[in-house]
Formats: C-alpha cells, structure tokens, sequence
C-alpha cells in the first residue's frame, strides 16, 4: 500500500512539475527580457553572429543610439542635450521622417552626429516582401543621405527575418542592436530607463533610446542622468561608427 502511495505521489509531483515548467519558463524569460543581464548578450551573439550587439573594446567607449526620428519636436532637445553634453551619437532615420524633415537630418549631421537606416515607414517589416524589404532601406538612404563602409540599419522594433537580414547586408549594411535597452517606448518609469541603461554602462555598450516616439519625456528626463553617469566612471559616449573603429565585433560576429 505504502508503495502504491509513494508512486501515486511521484506521479502527482511529476504532473506538478510538467504543468509549471511552462509558467517559470516563460517567468525567466521575462525577467532576462526586462533586466538584460550582460551574460544574456554572449548567448544572442551566438544565436545572431550577423547582428552587432556590442563591441569588444579596452577604450572607455560606449556608442549612444536614437530610433524612430527625426520628429520635429523632440529630436531637437536630445541634440540639445548632446551638445551640452559634448556628446556624439548615431541616429537611426525612419525614411518617411527623414523625406518631411530634411532640415533636421541637415542638423544631425552639422552637429557631428551618424545617421543609421531605421527602414522607410514605422513599424515592423515582417510582412515585407523582399522586394519591399529592399526599397524601404534604399528609400530610407536616399532620404537620409546614408554614406559610410559599412552603412548601418536596425531593424524596426528589433526585429527581421534572416532572409531580410542577409539583403541588408548585401546592400552594404551591417545590422545593429544593442545591449542596453531600456524599452523607452513602453514608458516605463524614469527610474528604470536611467537603471537598466546605467547597470550596462561597460566599454563597448550600444545604447538603444529613442527620440521618434509619441512621449518620450522620460527618455529625455533620464538622458542627462545617464551621460552623466558615464562620466563619472570614466565612458565616453560616441557614435556607433566610432565605436567599430576604435574596437573589434566579438568573435561569433567577426564576420558580416
């Protein structure tokens, strides 16, 4: 009888086990997904050798990056910042942003800054064809006067199909995400944006924020805070480009 129970009991606790699996998976993939702990990014390079998540590097570098822009409105106050900061960036156009505000790429660009290929419209291109796919990121460079070996695209909303990715490249991209991103478009509290970006604050970050979205007032609330924390400890902040130039892909991204 005693066996018996003792099996019925294994078979409960198995049943148990199987039922939560599920529930603590997903559990401890939105804990990775909200704090972005630095040891996740070696496993996305080597689930991603074609994406750039950071760059290894001994210089005090960390590369500074906006998406969704330009918007006439708020891009204009993170340049402010910037340049009172004596800080460079790379700014990730949307094409269709670039084509209505062609003063303000102009201004980007005066002040030293380095535009990226956000694609032409906002919002994913999962459902592009290859062909749409490819005139959305020459649309985008035509728009956004893109120059440079390589050229630099980020995907909207973090996001491609493979297919999508190996045209980029072959139209001279390298694809760029990055290893502190504070989910800015979700509006989460200031407090987080400044804590997540601050905790991975290491030479050869890339910092993803944005400019572009609808209320970005946390954002350029925490922005001060954040270069001012990376002066503290020595960083400096620069383009995406620079960065490349002054460090080397991790070796699972040596080759594009």
């Amino acid at each position: 009888m005693r066996a018996a129970a003792g099996r019925v009991t294994g078979r409960r606790r198995r049943t148990w086990i199987m039922a939560l699996a599920p529930v603590l998976l997903l559990a401890a993939l939105l804990i990775v997904f909200w704090t972005e702990p630095l040891g996740a990014f070696r496993a996305l390079e080597w689930l991603t050798p074609q994406v750039l998540w950071r760059v290894e590097t001994r210089e005090p570098l960390v590369a500074l990056s906006f998406d969704d822009g330009p918007d006439p409105v708020h891009t204009g106050r993170v340049l402010d910042i910037l340049a009172q900061h004596g800080v460079q960036a790379t700014f990730f156009l949307i094409g269709s942003r670039a084509e209505r505000h062609p003063e303000l790429v102009g201004r980007i660009k005066a002040a030293g800054h380095e535009v990226g290929n956000h694609c032409f419209t906002d919002g994913t291109t999962l459902g592009a064809s290859s062909t749409e796919f490819v005139e959305s990121l020459l649309r985008t460079e035509r728009a956004a006067g893109l120059q440079g070996d390589p050229k630099l695209f980020r995907p909207p909303g973090g996001l491609a199909w493979p297919h999508h990715l190996r045209q980029a490249r072959e139209q001279g991209y390298r694809v760029v995400l990055g290893s502190a991103y504070p989910h800015d478009p979700s509006h989460p509290p200031v407090a987080y944006i400044e804590w997540l970006v601050e905790k991975n604050l290491v030479p050869g970050a890339i910092v993803i924020l944005h400019d572009g979205i609808a209320d970005p007032s946390r954002t350029l609330e925490a922005l001060p805070r954040i270069l001012a924390a990376g002066k503290d400890r020595g960083l400096r902040f620069v383009s995406v480009g620079v960065l490349l130039g002054e460090g080397t892909p991790p070796l699972a991204q040596a080759g594009r």
